[in-house]
């Protein structure tokens, strides 16, 4: 089975894509961290996009369909996080991939920023925890090391708004495109991550 999951900022993506992939064997493709993988590894594909990402452009679509369909053609089974992000993206996707499902994480835009600004992590061994749901024993402290915990850098209401302002501008209409395609399960994600897995696994029959 081959899905997506879409959502703003936030909506737990991440995280219930992990659920699927430990639970369920889904694999989890994250295009962010492939992006990551990519510039520290200096591959060949990782070289171009750090030029875009130190002048602070926007890597080109080709350059990251390219990147991606190097992944999908890998797996038969997995869930897709972070791609598609515009129309031409989406395209490309529907051109080359039998997608089974859509699932649209549905968010508020004032509880995404209240999720984000939440946010920290272990500046030591990258902890990832969250103040409103998975805060640490010890406030500001790592469970795992010890280490402090800070903010990332783009957690700063300005950036969080940019980002917001992306998503509605961009990945918005790849949610109506695939809803044309009769491929979109909505699920509201302002509740409890064990109440979004429970309606992902009946929505996908698992």
């Amino acid at each position: 089975m081959k899905i997506i999951l879409i959502g703003i900022q936030g909506s737990g993506k991440g995280t219930q894509a992990s659920i699927l992939s430990s639970k369920y064997g889904f694999k989890h493709i994250n295009v962010g961290e492939i992006f990551r993988n990519n510039i520290k590894n200096e591959t060949e594909i990782g070289l171009k996009i750090k030029k875009y990402v130190n002048a602070g452009k926007l890597v080109p679509d080709e350059i990251v369909i390219q990147m991606v369909k190097e992944v999908l053609d890998k797996y038969d089974n997995f869930v897709l996080d972070g791609f598609p992000r515009n129309i031409n993206q989406a395209e490309f996707l529907t051109k080359n991939v039998n997608i089974d499902k859509v699932i649209n994480l549905i968010l508020p835009d004032e509880i995404s920023k209240k999720r984000l600004l939440a946010r920290r992590v272990c500046e030591n061994c990258k902890a990832d925890y969250n103040l409103i749901y998975k805060p640490p024993k010890v406030e500001g402290v790592c469970d795992i090391c010890g280490g402090k915990l800070i903010r990332r850098k783009d957690d700063t209401e300005e950036a969080i708004q940019k980002r917001l302002d992306a998503f509605h501008k961009e990945t918005a209409p790849v949610i109506d495109y695939f809803r044309k395609k009769n491929l979109v399960v909505d699920i509201d994600a302002n509740q409890s991550i064990e109440a979004i897995e429970k309606e992902i696994v009946k929505y996908l029959g698992l």
